[in-house]
């Protein structure tokens, strides 16, 4: 199978990294100076294995069509990535490792065929060509927005292959919803305070906070016709646990100037709220403070540049 990563940053170059050691035909498309830095020397995992794996990169869109695209930008960049890679993604299976609620749909707009994904994985880029691999999770994936199909099988079976502890579900619609109201509690608290994930569960007050965000994703999302494989609070005390020492995604996002992937979490929430009429004060309050935080953090990191 041949497979592009379309988006090579940390979590991308991760499973591009780990199938490539698993004898699949890998081409990570991403940035510079990452790129260049793998055709040198190879992509370097440190963490939970410390491998130098050698893996084709480029950061050109390739004529070719693979067998398979995974997509792993950040969301606010998936519609610019597809539009890029328009003509390789047409008709092609493209999967979807992102964080938030909407890019499957995107696939789906420039006539690629989805595949819906979520990812428990930590990988940060360290530096160009090092991902460290910080957390070993789970990666579900299926047909989007439901249903079964064989080529899917076929990709979870080789992700496990590769080492990624891989499961399919004929609902992946419901398990996207899960992370983003997951996402939605932790990624935002612990963004705003500058906190490990662990303390969450730690503090009664931030605790009794998160699961009240969690009851108002969870109350919006079932107002939309999303059902749960999982209940979304178990995913929640689950992922706080597992993930008890990290700092999340987003805060890292803030620390390095970078744009926050707020909007496609919080946001969606609150969007999707207003479809059915319903209210999500948590929501829009911890989406507008952490758009504060972005816009002040990004000031400060420009003004030191």
């Amino acid at each position: 199978m041949k497979v592009y990563i379309l988006g090579a940053g940390a979590i991308g170059s991760l499973f591009g990294g780990l199938l490539a050691k698993a004898g699949v035909d890998v081409l990570l498309i991403g940035r510079d100076p990452h790129v260049k830095s793998i055709g040198e020397r190879g992509l370097v995992i440190k963490g939970i294995i410390n491998e130098e794996i050698r893996v084709n990169a480029t950061t050109s869109i390739p004529k070719e069509k693979p067998d398979l695209i995974i997509l792993s930008t950040k969301a606010y960049s998936t519609e610019d990535a597809l539009n890029s890679a328009k003509d390789i993604v047409r008709e092609t299976w493209v999967l979807s490792i992102q964080n938030g609620i909407g890019n499957e749909d995107k696939i789906l707009r420039v006539g690629g065929k989805a595949i819906g994904g979520i990812t428990t994985n930590g990988a940060i880029l360290k530096e160009p060509g090092i991902v460290e691999w910080k957390g070993k999770g789970i990666t579900i994936i299926g047909l989007y927005p439901q249903g079964h199909n064989e080529f899917v099988e076929e990709v979870a079976e080789l992700f496990n292959k590769a080492g990624l502890e891989t499961h399919t579900s004929d609902n992946i619609i419901g398990w996207i919803w899960a992370k983003a109201i997951v996402n939605s509690a932790i990624n935002t608290i612990g963004s705003i305070l500058e906190i490990k994930n662990g303390l969450i569960k730690d503090n009664q007050y931030l605790l009794s906070a998160a699961m009240e965000v969690i009851k108002e994703g969870c109350r919006i999302a079932l107002q939309n016709g999303i059902e749960f494989e999982v209940p979304p609070m178990e995913l929640f005390f689950q992922t706080l646990e597992q993930t008890k020492d990290n700092y999340n995604s987003m805060l890292q996002d803030l620390w390095r100037g970078k744009r926050t992937e707020i909007d496609y979490i919080s946001g969606k929430i609150v969007e999707y709220g207003k479809y059915v009429n319903l209210e999500a004060p948590m929501n829009s309050l911890l989406w507008a403070l952490v758009k504060a935080k972005e816009e002040l953090r990004n000031n400060v990191w420009r003004k030191g540049k």
